[in-house]
């Protein structure tokens, strides 16, 4: 069953979205185009987290969850807005002193994520109770973590700046992760790649990214090529059984 929560964050009132299913949840703990993305999808035993954005730590213990559960992190690619919580928050399970082994998968040629762990291990690696295994992931490398499957596809996403326009395509994917007979289908930020129908398709859950508010919002390239809009995550939704949509950018008033 879905929900959307209101609730107050940093002075504002925001939707976080959640989903339990029969053996699965899913919470968006929060996601805003430019600012952060993070999601938690959990069993009765583990937790993987989907991408760490600004903030990840204080929304964890803000809303309770059991850090302890958490085994695994997989990123969509590595923008500021996916990745930038990471650090902090390998800070903290070194501070309260985890000792499981944190999985952390990324796409193949994602250098921030890799970056960001290197320059963790390097200024605490005597001091660090637990290992970091690191796995650059290529489209269609399935992956296990506990009972759960994780079948990466490939999508298309270009960085943008204001100033700078579209610029050249980076490492990135999005995931369907399958938990007995339940499947959550997860976009990442992505443009309209021939990908997406297949990566929604029959899925329990589909959570998609819509910055824009209507196709019209945006050049024809920048949709194909950077990010979706809302009617377009729409269609798409309506392959999955339930689906979310998520990464809004600015929207207009009505």
């Amino acid at each position: 069953m879905a929900e959307i929560k209101k609730r107050d964050y940093r002075g504002k009132t925001t939707d976080t979205q959640s989903w339990h299913g029969k053996n699965v949840s899913v919470v968006v703990l929060y996601s805003r185009a430019g600012i952060a993305q993070h999601i938690w999808l959990s069993t009765r035993d583990i937790a993987i987290l989907i991408d760490t954005g600004d903030g990840l730590l204080r929304d964890l213990l803000d809303n309770n969850f059991e850090v302890k559960l958490l085994r695994a992190i997989i990123y969509t690619h590595g923008h500021f807005d996916h990745m930038g919580g990471l650090y902090s928050l390998l800070g903290f399970l070194r501070m309260i002193g985890r000792i499981e082994p944190l999985h952390i998968f990324a796409p193949k040629g994602c250098t921030e994520v890799s970056a960001t762990i290197d320059n963790f291990m390097e200024s605490y690696l005597d001091t660090t109770p637990f290992e970091i295994v690191y796995k650059e992931i290529l489209p269609r490398e399935d992956f296990q973590i506990a009972e759960i499957s994780v079948e990466p596809y490939p999508v298309i996403h270009c960085g943008s700046t204001h100033k700078g326009g579209i610029l050249d395509p980076i490492p990135a994917l999005g995931y369907r992760l399958t938990h007995g007979d339940e499947i959550v289908a997860i976009t990442g930020d992505t443009g309209l790649c021939s990908s997406l129908r297949g990566l929604m398709s029959g899925a329990d859950l589909a959570i998609i990214e819509s910055v824009y508010e209507r196709s019209k919002d945006a050049d024809k390239e920048t949709i194909d090529k950077v990010h979706l809009s809302e009617d377009i995550a729409k269609e798409l939704g309506k392959l999955a059984k339930e689906f979310f949509i998520v990464h809004k950018g600015r929207r207009r008033n009505r």
